[in-house]
């Protein structure tokens, strides 16, 4: 019996074995080296969020992110100092952290009055995750370190392609007679693509972690009458490159909204707006009665382009307002109590509560 001979070209399997070969080169991995270091200060810029953001939302392999058209509203540097440079408490307290870094608290909108001039917190490299356990509130008259009752998972260790981690944390920060705050936080971590990303400073080889978060913050100012509970959900978007510590992109989206955006910028790259474009734009009052009208305060005369959106990112308005001496009302008065998210096109949005 003659055996049936089966023909594959040779130049076939060659091309192939050649793009298995090239998709394993190109795929980065990546380890605790590539993420920031103690004694390492990273620069990054705020860009102007863009009109569109096509790919965002894209995943899988070998992708191309174009953003070369951000344009930046200012830089500012990131320092993340080594545990021997913290106090002998903080570094028996917080034994097992690799560095530490500066921290702003929340910004719910309160007026406290207690006098917190610094917030610190500190990661740690662990077997599977490089997480954050616990931070530091400095006051005029206490330094407090908080440890996270469930430390919080930031990436999957070694950073991969496919990795996925399911995150959470959980802390308290107490001050007796003068503030107590609490959040409680769940996140599904994946690293969901990889591919060049181009940004106005040049290209990088990326992994791109996806990000989406839910969370539970508890605030009460006892000398204010004030407490209530916020919830909170969003996505991050990042983009790691080797050796760049820092995410050489991240994108957070609020309320629907992609309206943070940060990238590395060139080592002499100034910025691509004017003193005079940018504008500081602020909700008052804020947090607010429902029924109340909210107005936007900014630097402006003109009418403004205006988007809001509640916390599930539904669309709750969009048009034109008229502005005068700066101040732009928005038609709040029949919004139901929640968390919305305003956005003046071009500008950062702002968040504000209605309770």
């Amino acid at each position: 019996m003659t055996r049936p001979v089966f023909s594959f070209p040779i130049c076939a399997l060659t091309g192939v074995l050649m793009m298995w070969a090239s998709a394993l080169v190109a795929q980065p991995v990546l380890t605790s080296s590539d993420l920031p270091q103690g004694g390492q200060t990273y620069l990054r810029a705020t860009a102007v969020p863009p009109l569109f953001s096509e790919g965002l939302e894209d995943s899988g392999a070998g992708l191309t992110w174009d953003y070369s058209d951000l344009i930046s509203t200012g830089d500012q540097e990131t320092e993340y100092f080594p545990m021997s440079e913290a106090g002998f408490t903080t570094q028996f307290i917080f034994s097992s952290a690799d560095h530490f870094t500066a921290f702003e608290l929340p910004d719910l909108g309160l007026e406290t009055g207690i006098p917190i001039s610094g917030a610190t917190t500190y990661q740690e490299f662990g077997g599977s995750a490089y997480k954050t356990i616990g931070l530091g509130i400095t006051t005029d008259f206490i330094d407090l370190p908080v440890i996270y009752e469930d430390e919080e998972e930031l990436l999957p260790l070694p950073l991969t392609y496919g990795a996925t981690l399911q995150g959470s944390s959980a802390f308290e920060i107490e001050l007796p007679e003068l503030l107590y705050y609490s959040t409680d936080q769940t996140a599904d971590i994946e690293v969901d693509a990889w591919g060049t990303l181009v940004l106005p400073s040049g290209s990088f080889e990326c992994l791109r972690v996806k990000r989406s978060f839910e969370a539970q913050d508890s605030v009460n100012v006892p000398a204010a009458g004030i407490g209530f509970s916020l919830p909170r959900e969003g996505t991050v978007y990042e983009w790691y490159a080797a050796g760049e510590g820092m995410p050489v992109l991240s994108v957070q989206v609020l309320a629907g909204v992609p309206g943070i955006w940060q990238f590395k910028p060139g080592s002499a790259e100034p910025s691509g707006l004017s003193e005079a474009s940018i504008t500081a734009i602020s909700a008052v009052p804020n947090p607010a009665t429902a029924g109340t009208r909210i107005a936007l305060q900014h630097q402006g005369n003109s009418p403004v382009s205006v988007k809001v959106h509640d916390i599930a990112g539904r669309l709750v308005f969009e048009g034109s307002i008229e502005t005068h001496n700066g101040i732009s009302p928005l038609p709040s008065e029949a919004w139901a109590p929640g968390t919305y998210s305003a956005t003046v096109e071009g500008q950062m949005p702002v968040r504000f509560i209605l309770r």
